[in-house]
């Protein structure tokens, strides 16, 4: 079915580029006729007015060619999962390169989306910004957690610039149309605050067990919290005849997804000895499974459906279900760490 789909996209894609051409030729001879045959500018405007029908319909082609084709081009979601990540041991921890990767991908390896004016294609998209969204504010939740524990300085400043609104592109949304630093300049710098921490994190900050059951309980809210939005959004809009906020709702949690799935292989590569003293390893496998199945799931159209409806699904309860799966297991794992005093990771 995905080959078919493939095949059938780049079909339409053929044809989309041949009308692209074939409107280019036609706007070209017809403007060098027009030209030839007017002497003035008062005489070019008056023969297009006569010609209002096509007029339109040149102008409609064009703007459709220019959404359609730049949004498809520019719709990619930035969700690879399991990339080998470059580390320094010596001075840097996995979980926290992790979250430095996540922002690069989302705000560099890709355009920072939410962000961006009509004038873009870009700007008709929602799925992509809304992934976006997710995974930068499942960063900044987690930073703001790590700038509690270890009360370090660029950990407070990144989360500060992590919070800054993610709609600038260059002038404020106060309505007084004044010049502003653009979201992705703002989480830049966080991205530059982030990367200092990580430089001396080992050498300042060593591995503590309290720590890693604090940030394992803060992926636990942000996982309840997703869930809790889920559940209200499927109760109160299930029976919608066309529910439009579905999708958002969908995409956000996956970007959510995206950013922990990498937070937590961190976490457990940077307390591996201690995951194996635990007996944890199978637990944490199965969690990272969840998050990738979550992260990964790309049906064609976001359904909210009702439950009783045999005859189409609802995605939402889909994602819901890997949600309460990887809380349960992140539950055990928490309770785990808090029984029988253990040794610190080395």
């Amino acid at each position: 079915m995905l080959k078919n789909f493939s095949v059938k996209l780049k079909f339409l894609i053929k044809r989309l580029i041949g009308k692209i051409v074939y409107l280019y030729a036609y706007l070209k001879n017809y403007l060098t006729l027009s030209l030839n045959k007017i002497n003035s500018p008062s005489a070019f405007i008056k023969s297009i007015t006569k010609k209002w029908k096509t007029s339109l319909t040149i102008f409609f082609s064009i703007i459709t060619i220019y959404y359609g084709a730049g949004a498809l081009v520019s719709s990619n979601i930035n969700n690879t999962l399991n990339k080998e990540l470059k580390i320094n041991p010596a001075i840097e921890q996995h979980s926290t390169i992790a979250l430095t990767y996540v922002l690069k991908s989302q705000i560099d390896d890709t355009p920072w989306t939410p962000s961006l004016p009509l004038i873009f294609p870009a700007s008709i998209l929602d799925n992509l910004p809304n992934f976006q969204l997710g995974a930068k504010d499942a960063v900044h939740h987690i930073v703001k957690r790590m700038s509690a524990l270890y009360l370090n300085q660029n950990l407070k400043t990144a989360g500060e610039l992590l919070n800054y609104p993610s709609d600038i592109w260059l002038f404020s949304q106060d309505g007084n149309d004044k010049l502003s630093p653009g979201s992705a300049k703002q989480y830049r710098k966080a991205l530059s605050n982030l990367k200092e921490f990580s430089s001396t994190q080992n050498i300042h900050y060593p591995l503590n067990t309290s720590h890693l059951i604090s940030l394992l309980e803060s992926v636990q809210t942000l996982l309840e919290r997703q869930s809790n939005r889920i559940k209200k959004h499927t109760i109160e809009h299930n029976q919608d005849l066309n529910d439009t906020k579905a999708d958002d709702i969908f995409y956000y949690t996956q970007g959510t997804l995206y950013t922990l799935h990498y937070y937590i292989k961190g976490l457990s590569n940077d307390y591996q000895d201690l995951i194996v003293e635990k007996e944890l390893y199978e637990k944490l496998t199965t969690l990272l499974k969840n998050l990738s199945s979550a992260t990964t799931l790309s049906p064609m159209v976001i359904k909210n459906s009702p439950l009783e409806d045999v005859y189409s699904s609802n995605h939402l309860i889909y994602l819901s279900y890997f949600i309460a799966e990887a809380k349960n297991i992140l539950s055990h794992i928490i309770f785990s760490l808090k029984q029988s005093p253990i040794k610190e990771p080395k």
